[in-house]
């Protein structure tokens, strides 16, 4: 597998479950079909039908990047995907479109170091909000949010469905 060569890589403590983060978009074609193929199948395995994300048409838009964290290379195995984190950026406004740590991997800091690192890219490129809406009863997600600076603006009963209230989310760039 390629190399990413993004700045943004982060090891754990424990090499055991060391992982690094990258955009899809810096591994070669065959790299990024595989990883994309993969986190298709993750998708699939976590979310109902109604919240799977259709990867074949968002991946089409120009403005849509995905960051992958993936699990050390060791003695030629193939890394493997341990999250992702969809995103599409329309001007200085950010959409999180979609964050997923594979259930084994959940508590080790691989999402909030994929927002870290999506918060770091937006500053470095000049986006002024980061937005993202959350199901009110997934309360862990709203942790890491909240952990991440990103607040509650709004929120609009049903929108994930009867009795699925959703919470719309900001996070400041530059505050």
């Amino acid at each position: 597998m390629d190399k990413a060569r993004y700045r943004g890589s982060k090891p754990l403590h424990d090499a055991s479950t060391a992982y690094t983060i990258a955009l899809l978009g810096t591994f070669s074609k065959p790299t990024q079909d595989q990883l994309i193929s993969d986190i298709k199948r993750i998708e699939k395995k976590t979310f109902p039908q109604s919240e799977a994300l259709d990867f074949d048409a968002e991946l089409k838009k120009r403005n849509t990047r995905v960051f992958v964290a993936l699990s050390a290379c060791k003695d030629g195995i193939r890394p493997q995907v341990k999250g992702y984190l969809v995103y599409l950026r329309l001007r200085r406004t950010t959409l999180m479109h979609k964050i997923c740590v594979v259930e084994q991997h959940r508590q080790e800091g691989i999402g909030k170091a994929m927002i870290s690192a999506l918060l770091q890219r937006l500053r470095n490129e000049g986006s002024d909000t980061t937005q993202l809406w959350v199901d009110e009863s997934r309360l862990p997600a709203r942790r890491l949010y909240a952990s991440c600076a990103f607040h509650q603006v709004d929120h609009v009963v049903d929108y994930y469905g009867p009795g699925r209230t959703g919470l719309k989310m900001v996070h400041e760039l530059h505050t």
